[in-house]
């Protein structure tokens, strides 16, 4: 068990003020003069807490919410279930919380949840901090499923990753790419099993970031030939860099290697990534690990999220760059 804690336990049922005693409709009350915010019907938050969540934190509010509220078991599954794994996906969190129904029977989505009517094997299904959430391997499956390619690509390529932790740090075991196939291929002709074979023959635990997997995808979706991740180039200080992407010389125009690096925005703001160095310091040590990396016969392209997130405007960065389209 992966034991998972909730950063805000203080969502209130109007279901347990009325067992007390008190009237659930205070909290209305208080909804309507800004002092509460209602994650799904019945339940309710401090808007004080829910201001100073982001978005990931608010998504996460809203499944503990549908999992207080049930009646009967569910299963924590496909966008929700990646939220509680740390799986990343490309854009922002649904408002609805996915759940798998069990034993058979059919609900209706409504009211904040997304309804799924699937077969959950014996394993597809773990217990988290005392909710029922498909495993892993499963989650990455229905994500393959249904989401977009790119979005697949994210999710698939972290969940690969060897040393695998959940998002509060807890390890997990490694998931091979051939136990994803084969996950896959158990899907027989049901729906969605196509673009999750090609998502999952596309996945790469060797992609470092959600950025980078979305830009390996929009790469191959846009026709630019692929890339070679996590090419180690060795320093004369007896170091080493560690490029993003690395292109042959045989599709460069001028017939020579070209490095490719994403950046994102995390790596200038984030503490963990700072390591106590200011940001003036991270930007000038990235400028003199680029002037290292292009010595004569090697060139750099760099991106943002913004080129990432579309092909066409990463295409035209790759071709200013002097790489060759494959198609």
């Amino acid at each position: 068990m992966i034991n998972l804690q909730p950063p805000y336990p203080t969502l209130v049922l109007a279901r347990d003020l009325d067992l007390v005693g008190n009237d659930g409709r205070a909290l209305r009350r208080g909804r309507v003069a800004g002092e509460q915010a209602r994650l799904l019907r019945g339940v309710y938050v401090s808007a004080e807490v829910w201001n100073a969540a982001d978005d990931d934190a608010r998504y996460l509010l809203r499944i503990t919410a549908a999992v207080l509220t049930r009646k009967s078991s569910a299963v924590v599954s496909h966008l929700s279930a990646a939220r509680i794994w740390g799986l990343p996906i490309f854009g922002r969190w649904p408002r609805d919380v996915h759940l798998t129904a069990l034993g058979g029977r059919t609900r209706e989505s409504k009211n904040g949840i997304r309804w799924h009517h699937e077969v959950l094997r014996a394993g597809d299904v773990v217990e988290i901090d005392g909710m029922l959430v498909t495993s892993r391997l499963r989650t990455m499956v229905d994500l393959a499923r249904t989401t977009s390619f790119a979005s697949a690509v994210a999710s698939l390529d972290a969940g690969l990753r060897q040393k695998f932790t959940s998002k509060n740090g807890m390890p997990d075991s490694d998931i091979s790419k051939d136990e994803l196939g084969d996950a896959i291929r158990r899907l027989g002709s049901r729906r969605g099993c196509r673009p999750a074979k090609v998502a999952g023959d596309f996945a790469d635990g060797d992609s470092d970031s959600a950025g980078e997997s979305v830009s390996r995808a929009h790469i191959f979706l846009s026709g630019m030939p692929a890339p070679e991740l996590q090419v180690v180039y060795p320093r004369a200080d007896g170091g080493k860099d560690i490029v993003d992407f690395t292109w042959d010389k045989k599709h460069h125009l001028r017939n020579l290697p070209l490095l490719g690096e994403f950046d994102g925005k995390v790596k200038y703001t984030r503490d963990q990534y700072l390591q106590g160095r200011t940001m003036d310091e991270v930007v000038w040590e990235e400028k003199v690990r680029q002037d290292r990396l292009c010595t004569p016969g090697r060139l750099m392209v760099r991106w943002l999220w913004g080129d990432a997130a579309s092909p066409a405007r990463l295409r035209a960065k790759l071709l200013e760059a002097g790489l060759r389209p494959e198609r």
